[in-house]
């Protein structure tokens, strides 16, 4: 083999090694225990020798992962495995020794002259020789040569060189073509760290039987970090039971605890079928019956509550009298009175970090001080990994609320879910918050809190708005729309309410707590921590930071069992627990105030005004015209004075200017003049940045000033002879055609002219006359004038000279275009001018042209 490796023949290699070991591997029938024994020995060393020599050849990785039985990792774990054979064997042969001194005097035994060759040493009176022994004595020579091993340590040694080797390929194979990134990449390195797991699981073992406790515990720290992280229930729960107990022989009563209960929420998630023979009977016994599993939950919960003190006592003891809740109340109660007994009591506190091992090993050399290579051990005791178990008897959801209605509060939302078969008890919980001032400490209350409940309340009333649409004569998909909002309001059966500490957490059930948090500064503000109080004696904190953020619940990515915990689903944004808080304290108030009418053609006053409630740093207000759809462009115009002093036209798409500072109670106004050619509507948009956004909208309506019908009646105060024309601003005019309003008319006959006129404003009204006239070819006319005053109305209007304000008087007038009445048709209309009075406050310096009319 080793010649075939040197001509690199590599296909004839794993040919001749798996012909090797398939012949001489099985033992034939019959042979002695002792024989047995050694046959295993001898295999192991033709397994590591064949590692040894595939190592220092040059055989590429492709080889070694195409044919993974001849790779250096695989032959020494092999090794091992058969070293372990051989070590129960010896173990079972001193058994039936009775555990007595060896029966063979290896001093007696010498080798012989040729290879594999022993002899055995023979006194006859004063001479000595040697002779061959016979299969009894070759027997009873290998058994005692089996007593002389150190068996555990040759398991060791063939496991760490099997880790060492399997290191040395993960560390070639992580270098390209292969990246660490793709989906190959990732699939490589996890078969990779699930095998680095077995080892050390099995080093760890190892370590158990060697009674180095210490070790042990650190190996199997990282083997459980792995099998949490990748899901691995079945191996877990084995390396839970060999953990727990290592536990417990290093009097670490607290970190044994916590594994109890971490093994009772593994096994009961697993199926009956996965507790294996494999492992100790009695502790499958305990885990392979659900009434065990719960006995033994709450055992372990009842001692954790008590805190530290005498654990002489097994703490996985259960006792049938009395019921596992019965025995956590009770317990908590003994927590309770040694609380307040005792000055000072000792507590235990458990710590839940999440960790990203690769990213920790990076950064903690730096960290050293001494320049000492970074254990993997010393990074997990330093993220608190040995109490990490809690992430699965706990799970935490919840976040900030998405919409504060009071911007001056923040709400968090944490719901806390059970996965114990047993109930939880809790006497309080606090949140940590952290902003750039530092940290504080915040009280949880227990209940959805008062921005859900509203949340809730608004989606109640716009579905049962729904439902009376939809009796109205909604469609099918808008029913099917408003069903689909309650049913997303409805609360699962699984979440428990209760009002005040101390609760109780049921198994397998939600249990919601809030907080109102008063933000100290504008900036980041994010919770940091959640503590949970079991007892008096007894806490858990929840580093909420450390998680990645976005996923439902604290490292998971889906709700155990698929409950939600909270009524209103888009209410909490479910693992955000970082906010930003764009103002402090309550919000400036924003104001649009304009007149109840408005002219078409003239310039109407809108004033923004912005009220500060607090000292206001610099903000922005943006200012924009929705006008409606199909409006031409340029039919409505914005002017503003802007702090220059002269008039500037905005853009209707938006126009953002930056305001002054404010101080507390103070305000600023800005002035605005909109003017529409035409009758429409349009909606002012403010919006005010402090940095947070303050919104307000005004519909502006502009409506044309008179309204003018014209009616003839064959008797006079009847209207019999036509239907009322339409008024002007629906008519097109004098220009209108012949057939509007026409009416067809006897000689001879009577008729009454009745002209009617609405303004919108109060104005004085005078009649100058009017007079019938005869055309020809175009019937009768009848022609008169009126004079509509508008008062001595006064404004502030901008000059269209030199751009600043002035003092506008406007005066209106209307006279009635001849309406035309023959034998077929009768043809009306109205005029009405406008007559403005400009008095600029610049006095004629910007020669004041004459008064303009519009004609309309």
């Amino acid at each position: 083999m080793m010649l075939l490796l040197h001509q690199q023949r590599y296909a004839e290699v794993v040919q001749q090694l798996r012909g090797h070991l398939a012949t001489f591997g099985p033992t034939p029938d019959g042979l002695p225990l002792a024989a047995v024994a050694a046959h295993h020995g001898w295999l192991a060393r033709q397994y590591q020798a064949a590692a040894e020599m595939v190592a220092m050849s040059r055989m590429d990785q492709a080889t070694l992962q195409a044919h993974k039985d001849v790779s250096p990792c695989y032959l020494l774990m092999s090794a091992a495995q058969i070293a372990v054979t051989r070590k129960a064997l010896a173990d079972q042969l001193h058994h039936l020794r009775g555990y007595g001194p060896p029966p063979l005097d290896v001093s007696s035994v010498r080798k012989g002259r040729y290879l594999g060759q022993v002899e055995f040493k023979k006194v006859d009176g004063t001479a000595v020789g040697h002779s061959d022994m016979t299969d009894a004595q070759f027997a009873l020579y290998l058994e005692a040569e089996e007593r002389r091993i150190n068996h555990n340590q040759q398991v060791l040694d063939l496991l760490l060189q099997a880790q060492t080797m399997h290191l040395k390929q993960t560390g070639q194979s992580a270098a390209p073509p292969i990246a660490a990134g793709t989906a190959v990449g990732r699939s490589v390195k996890a078969a990779a760290d699930r095998l680095q797991a077995r080892l050390t699981w099995l080093i760890a073992e190892q370590h158990v039987d060697t009674h180095n406790l210490t070790a042990a515990r650190k190996l199997l720290l990282q083997t459980v970090y792995t099998y949490r992280r990748d899901g691995w229930d079945a191996l877990l729960l084995q390396s839970l039971l060999l953990l727990r107990d290592v536990c417990q022989r290093l009097k670490l009563h607290q970190e044994a605890l916590l594994h109890s209960l971490e093994l009772a929420c593994v096994a009961d998630s697993l199926p009956s079928s996965a507790n294996s023979n494999s492992q100790p009977a009695a502790t499958l016994h305990e885990l392979a019956d659900h009434e065990q599993a719960i006995g033994l939950a709450a055992a372990a919960l009842a001692s954790m509550l008590t805190g530290p003190g005498d654990k002489k006592g097994s703490i996985m003891k259960t006792s049938s009298n009395v019921s596992p809740g019965d025995r956590v109340t009770a317990a908590a109660d003994e927590a309770q009175q040694r609380h307040a007994n005792s000055p000072t009591p000792s507590a235990w506190h458990y710590t839940v970090q999440q960790l990203d091992l690769s990213a920790a090993l990076q950064q903690a050399p730096a960290q050293e001080d001494g320049g000492r290579a970074t254990n993997v051990a010393d990074v997990l005791q330093q993220y608190h990994q040995q109490e990490f178990g809690w992430w699965r008897i706990l799970t935490i959801a919840g976040g900030f609320m998405a919409h504060a209605p009071d911007p001056a509060q923040l709400q968090v939302c944490v719901a806390v879910y059970n996965q114990l078969p047993i109930p939880i008890p809790l006497t309080g919980a606090t949140v940590t918050l952290v902003d750039s001032k530092g940290s504080w400490v915040q009280e949880l209350l227990l209940g959805p809190g008062p921005q859900q409940q509203a949340a809730v309340a608004e989606q109640q009333q716009s579905a049962a708005a729904g439902q009376s649409s939809s009796a109205a004569g909604l469609s099918a998909a808008d029913c099917a729309a408003a069903a689909n909002g309650i049913h997303a309001m409805h609360i699962s059966d699984s979440t428990h309410t209760a009002t005040a500490w101390p609760a109780q957490l049921q198994p397998g059930s939600w249990l919601v707590a809030h907080a109102l948090v008063t933000p100290r500064t504008a900036g980041s503000v994010g919770v940091d921590q959640l503590l949970l109080q079991l007892s008096d004696l007894c806490s858990v904190s929840f580093l909420l930071s450390s998680f990645p953020p976005g996923r439902p619940a604290l490292g998971r990515l889906s709700l155990p069992g698929g409950q939600e915990p909270f009524k209103v689903q888009q209410g909490v944004k479910q693992g955000v627990w970082v906010t930003k808080v764009q103002h402090v304290g309550r919000l400036p108030n924003l104001q649009v105030v304009m007149p109840q009418s408005m002219l078409v053609a003239e310039f109407c006053l809108v004033e923004v005004r912005v009220h500060a409630f607090a000292a206001q740093s610099a903000a922005s207000l943006e200012l924009s015209l929705r006008s409606p759809t199909g409006a031409v462009p340029g039919q409505v115009t914005m002017l503003a004075a802007l702090p220059d002093g002269k008039l500037h036209a905005l853009s209707t798409e938006g126009h953002a200017m930056q305001l002054p500072e404010l101080a507390a109670g103070s305000s600023f106004s800005q002035r605005l003049w909109v003017r529409s050619t035409l009758a429409s509507s349009c909606r002012l948009v403010a919006v005010l940045s402090c940095p947070a956004q303050v919104h307000q909208s005004a519909d502006l309506h502009f409506v044309e000033p008179f309204e003018h019908v014209t009616r003839l009646a064959g008797e006079l105060g009847v209207h019999t002879l036509v239907a009322p024309a339409q008024s002007f601003a629906n008519s097109s005019g004098p220009a209108a055609s012949d057939s509007a309003g026409a009416v067809a008319l006897a000689v001879g006959q009577v008729i009454f002219a009745q002209v009617l006129i609405r303004a919108v404003h109060d104005v004085e009204l005078q009649l100058l006359g009017a007079q019938l006239e005869l055309q020809k070819d175009a019937g009768l006319q009848v022609r008169c004038c009126l004079w509509l005053w508008m008062g001595a109305a006064q404004c502030m209007m901008p000059c269209v000279t030199c751009n600043c304000l002035g003092i506008f008087t406007r005066r209106l007038s209307f006279r009635e275009v001849p309406a035309t009445l023959n034998l077929h048709r009768i043809r009306a209309g109205c005029m009405w001018h406008m007559h403005n009075t400009h008095s600029c406050l610049c006095q004629g310096g910007c020669a004041q042209p004459a008064s303009p009319q519009h004609d309309v």
